[in-house]
């Protein structure tokens, strides 16, 4: 059995901006109550020309990595 992905509740809405960034759409408002291959196959589906070709997850990272700049940045 897959293993749901485990996201904070404040960082979802900045995860679901930063993928819309990243991707060629948003994640839905659902994404977080996937396993880690249904999100990896939603990544690998959905790629814009920017991560085009790279793997789920560096371009999971990249997302990450947005979402969590984001999130620092409202706190101040």
């Amino acid at each position: 059995m897959s293993k749901k992905l485990n996201i904070k509740r404040n960082m979802k809405k900045h995860l679901i901006w930063a993928s819309g960034q990243i991707l060629s759409t948003f994640l839905p408002e659902d994404f977080d109550t996937w396993t880690r291959r249904k999100l990896d196959n939603f990544l690998e589906k959905n790629t814009s020309e920017l991560v085009e070709y790279w793997p789920a997850e560096s371009i999971w990272e990249q997302i990450e990595d947005l979402a969590l700049s984001v999130n620092e940045y409202k706190k101040q």
